[in-house]
């Protein structure tokens, strides 16, 4: 099968990207574990939220649309994010080098993906 435009990639190349992503840019707060271990945690009030138990807080669905949101952070999702955490989607667009929107999408996507491999672990 040949990948279209719309899906750029299989979910599995995604998460794939979306862990080469969470090391660089999410780590050092949530931990190579995801559950809010990081480097930096011990420093952080709130603490940074344990990302493997958002389906299961989330009533067994992993919340795609609110993850996505949160990383993103341009949009404030009711009750999570705040200014607590960086708005990746302003950090992904800057290192873009332009006002590249799917770039920005597709990397936030990654994590999304990676993510939603995490949960239970």
């Amino acid at each position: 099968s040949f990948v279209t435009a719309q899906e750029p990639t299989s979910p599995a190349s995604l998460a794939i990207a979306g862990a080469n992503n969470f090391a660089q840019y999410c780590v050092a707060c949530h931990g190579k574990d995801a559950k809010g271990t990081g480097t930096l945690a011990a420093t952080l009030k709130p603490k940074p939220a344990d990302l493997t138990i958002l389906a299961k807080s989330n009533g067994g669905a992993f919340p795609r649309d609110m993850v996505f949101q949160v990383i993103d952070g341009r949009k404030k999702v009711k009750g999570h994010g705040g200014g607590d955490m960086p708005q990746w989607g302003e950090t992904f667009l800057a290192s873009a080098g332009s006002d590249n929107a799917d770039a920005v999408k597709r990397r936030i996507d990654s994590l999304v993906e990676y993510l939603a491999t995490m949960q239970g672990k």
